[in-house]
């Protein structure tokens, strides 16, 4: 089964959004203290972005097997799957933070957004192993 897509937008997200979240604090947040405060930290975050992630990507996962066996459109597809993603990105920031930090979040939503849209989406190897043998 192909998990390429998944893979990438989930890595990506995790890796990119630390990043624009600092780049969103320079530019938005008037007298910032903190110069790339969260880089400091960043392996940390990266550990607890995937701990915190997981059950969302558990989801994700499922509605990734469901859209290929059921034959859905390639961009219908991403669109739910990168709405899933945002909803669990959302919902994840609003209990871990209770709203406390909405650039973090705003950050990761764009990133997952933007990396869901470039990545490739291909179902074929999945609907490849449903067809019978010849």
């Amino acid at each position: 089964m192909n998990f390429s897509y998944l893979l990438k937008h989930w890595f990506a997200t995790l890796t990119l959004a630390p990043i624009i979240s600092e780049v969103i604090n320079l530019l938005f947040i008037p007298n910032s203290n903190k110069i790339l405060g969260l880089l400091e930290v960043y392996p940390i975050t990266i550990i607890f972005g995937f701990i915190f992630s997981i059950p969302t990507y558990i989801i994700y996962y499922l509605a990734y097997y469901l859209l290929a066996r059921k034959n859905v459109n390639i961009k219908t597809s991403k669109l739910i799957l990168i709405t899933l993603a945002v909803i669990g990105i959302i919902v994840s920031f609003s209990i871990t933070f209770n709203n406390r930090e909405p650039e973090i979040t705003t950050a990761y939503v764009f990133t997952s957004i933007i990396t869901g849209l470039f990545f490739k989406l291909n179902f074929s190897e999945i609907n490849d192993h449903n067809k019978p043998y010849n």
